[in-house]
């Protein structure tokens, strides 16, 4: 059982009700820390990505996350503030398949949030795409410490890559999935390639100010 420091707050005013945390959510972000490394760090660096995570939520609308970083998730679950950041909910993602982080943060803590998941670990932009897969929920959450322009923009503009690159995660991680998820549920199968690092997949424009 998690135990937060918001609680009260979180159970009265909750912005993201409509899914649950997995019960060993905590536990296996933490278990798996060194496989999903060694799994997707040779991504990083693709896109100027410095973070990856992928968030899954299940038919029963029950969310597990797989974090290069998981840091970053974890300090938002033990201080019960996941409740209110809208990249944790589904009808969020139906209505926003690209965003920047901030966009899904709730007014009332959102310099708490983007201090916790952006500034705390030297992140200069973070955004997620999403996808639906028959009734799973994919969200693929990534993070650069680039300081290039326009950064977001750039990223709109390579949706599609990123939900390739996404995808090809996904792939990498399905197996430990598969130990976690209702047996009932037959889980999303993803063809894909892996992305190719022999160019850089962006060419951004360098602030030099």
């Amino acid at each position: 059982m998690i135990k937060t420091e918001h609680n009260q707050v979180t159970l009265n005013n909750s912005e993201c009700n409509d899914t649950i945390l997995h019960e060993d959510i905590l536990d296996i972000l933490f278990n798996h820390k060194e496989e999903i490394y060694k799994k997707l760090i040779d991504l990083r660096g693709t896109f100027l990505i410095d973070h990856i995570a992928i968030k899954i939520i299940d038919p029963n609308k029950k969310i597990l996350i797989f974090s290069i970083t998981p840091s970053v998730e974890y300090n938002l679950l033990v201080q019960g503030l996941w409740k209110f950041d809208k990249s944790f909910s589904i009808k969020f993602q139906n209505s926003n398949y690209f965003y920047a982080w901030e966009k899904a943060y709730s007014k009332q803590y959102f310099n708490e949030i983007k201090y916790i998941k952006e500034h705390k670990h030297g992140f200069t932009l973070g955004f997620n795409t999403s996808k639906k897969i028959g009734a799973f929920n994919l969200i693929y959450s990534y993070a650069t410490r680039s300081k290039n322009i326009d950064l977001l923009d750039y990223y709109r503009n390579h949706t599609n890559e990123l939900l390739g690159l996404g995808d090809y995660s996904y792939k990498l991680i399905h197996n430990i999935y598969a130990n976690y998820c209702d047996p009932s549920f037959s889980l999303p199968s993803i063809t894909c390639r892996q992305p190719s690092r022999k160019k850089p997949i962006l060419k951004l424009v360098v602030n030099n100010k």
